[in-house]
């Protein structure tokens, strides 16, 4: 006989459920080609987790302004590709970004993950938004009091989408929010 050793966490350590702070390893751009047509998205993976354990994004447009927001939230709370912040002719300020999805390797951010039912099993599941990291940049800086409040949004949404998915009795993929249900959903 051997002495062995095993871990004694029962938690599900970086699979459970709840906020996990990672590194970007890679992300790329793909299309999905649906029945409704072509949608952009972005695919993200993280250092440390396996290949099938990643972040899909889909473009999502606001129907009044036009404005992408669901990928450009996450160069933003990743702090990646922001060449600066500037106001627009109504003093609105805007951020100016590079959307190459190679300027995200090696960010810092945080996921969430939630536990999806299928098939009578539960599996860990990345849901699609993220939060930042506390940190100060050049051109934008978020606090710890921020993050929080980025959180409990994502958390929310989180938590509205599992509703409507059991609710419908499907196992389907997240249903993707309004504009409106997603910025009733954030802090600022």
């Amino acid at each position: 006989m051997a002495l062995k050793t095993m871990s004694a966490s029962s938690d599900g350590g970086k699979f459970s459920a709840g906020w996990h702070t990672v590194s970007i390893a890679k992300a790329e751009y793909g299309t999905y080609e649906g029945k409704d047509g072509d949608k952009r998205y972005l695919d993200i993976w993280f250092e440390d987790y396996p290949d099938n354990m990643n972040l899909r994004a889909y473009e999502t447009v606001n129907s009044k302004t036009g404005e992408e927001f669901k990928v450009a939230n996450i160069f933003k709370y990743a702090n990646a590709g922001i060449a600066g912040v500037l106001k627009d002719p109504n003093g609105k300020e805007v951020i100016s970004y590079d959307d190459e999805a190679s300027g995200l390797v090696g960010k810092e951010i945080n996921i969430y993950m939630y536990k999806e039912q299928k098939t009578g099993n539960e599996y860990s599941r990345i849901y699609e938004n993220i939060a930042p990291v506390a940190q100060e940049g050049e051109h934008l800086s978020f606090t710890e009091t921020q993050v929080k409040g980025i959180q409990n949004g994502v958390e929310a949404s989180c938590k509205k989408m599992v509703a409507k998915t059991v609710a419908n009795g499907t196992d389907a993929p997240p249903v993707e929010m309004s504009i409106e249900d997603v910025a009733k959903e954030m802090p600022f």
